[in-house]
């Protein structure tokens, strides 16, 4: 499966302005965020913060649950869910 411009869109942020201190300049869409120890409350923040402005969308505080950020794929797929839900 080929990744989406969202997706790309999205890892791009994460490996320059979330995860910059590491090297993840091979990112897969499907790679756990959470099980690599990558994530944490300031960086979900800044995740969501992002998406909000950069997508022109809203993620109500009861979409921002660890599944939902768990992979570049999820967060792209939760961008898509809340683009729709406007629409």
């Amino acid at each position: 499966m080929s990744d989406t411009a969202t997706e790309n869109t999205i890892r791009e942020f994460l490996i320059h302005d979330v995860f910059y201190d590491r090297d993840l300049s091979r990112l897969g869409s499907d790679q756990s965020l959470l099980e690599a120890g990558l994530l944490d409350s300031l960086s979900i923040l800044k995740i969501v913060t992002f998406c909000e402005e950069s997508f022109g969308i809203t993620i109500p505080d009861v979409e921002v649950l660890p599944d939902h950020f768990d992979s570049v794929r999820s967060i792209a797929a939760l961008v898509e869910r809340r683009r729709a839900a406007k629409a």
